[in-house]
């Protein structure tokens, strides 16, 4: 008998069970769920990031081309897009926990009926997509029983953003603002102001951003190129990939060869980076944009 006491308090945290608040309800998980899906990318980011492997995520191949890190094992399976997940492949998986963000709200009730559903946004009307993205992953990290490695995470990913802003710095690489920008065709541009991750992650570096106008709530501005002639001084920093037809239109145009940036070769590429991600993500934009300020990537180039 005092055996079998023993053996409970030794073990007895798998079966307590937890009830979790979530942007939609609550829910109970009477233990740690192992076959999780994720219907959001900063999701499936956070969970990998935790050392998670999800059981199946909404596009792994959009994942693969744009988010990139953490790596997506090649056994997650893939239960359709992101905005219409495969309902149908859902039900037949039968997952332990969905993950979802608000995006998807809609969907909620037909989620919940096929597992237990949890709703989490980074992306949301308080504009602060960093501080979401830690209060996410410490969700996150009592749902899969992870607390004691969070911290650290969290810890360690806003040192490296701010080594790598220190490099810079002491290579004279900070003293300039910089447009962050999308090119959509040759000649409209998405512009990342201060309250989008790529905003925020460029102030933990200590880096100014050059667009201090008004945003969505993804934090970018839809506009056209002729905007980046307002702060020419600027490092022109943009996210592939952009085709050739519309980089060899967009850089021979007249207004784009007489840009201070252009002249003074102050334009570089990166390579494709999800920017609406979360913390995993403004950890890899650090690391390519330092890459390319410092002359280190293959994307350090100037176009030509």
């Amino acid at each position: 008998m005092q055996y079998l006491l023993l053996i409970g308090l030794l073990f007895g945290f798998t079966v307590q069970a937890k009830t979790i608040t979530h942007e939609m309800g609550t829910l109970e998980l009477a233990k740690t769920p192992s076959k999780i899906v994720t219907l959001d990318w900063v999701l499936t980011e956070s969970l990998l990031a935790l050392g998670v492997t999800p059981y199946a995520v909404a596009d792994s191949d959009g994942y693969n081309q744009w988010v990139v890190k953490p790596q997506l094992p090649s056994q997650v399976k893939n239960v359709g897009s992101r905005r219409e997940p495969n309902l149908e492949l859902l039900t037949q998986l039968k997952p332990d926990l969905i993950l979802m963000s608000s995006h998807l709200s809609p969907l909620y009730p037909s989620l919940q009926a096929i597992a237990p559903t949890m709703v989490l946004t980074v992306y949301n009307k308080k504009r602060d997509p960093f501080s979401q993205a830690k209060k996410v992953l410490n969700q996150l990290a009592i749902v899969t029983a992870k607390e004691n490695i969070v911290s650290q995470l969290i810890a360690e990913a806003e040192q490296h953003i701010q080594n790598n802003g220190s490099q810079l710095k002491k290579a004279g690489k900070s003293v300039r603002p910089f447009f962050l920008v999308r090119f959509i065709g040759d000649k409209h541009i998405r512009i990342h102001g201060t309250h989008s991750l790529v905003g925020q992650t460029l102030t933990m570096m200590g880096l100014t951003n050059a667009w201090q106008g008004s945003t969505n709530l993804w934090g970018f501005a839809s506009t056209s190129v002729d905007k980046l002639a307002l702060s020419q001084q600027a490092n022109v920093i943009y996210f592939g990939p952009l085709n050739k037809t519309d980089k060899a239109k967009l850089f021979s145009t007249p207004l784009w060869q007489a840009m201070a940036f252009t002249r003074s070769k102050r334009v570089y590429e990166l390579p494709p980076i999800w920017a609406f991600g979360g913390i995993n993500a403004a950890v890899r934009l650090s690391d390519t944009l330092t890459e390319a300020l410092m002359g280190t990537s293959k994307n350090a180039l100037f176009p030509r």
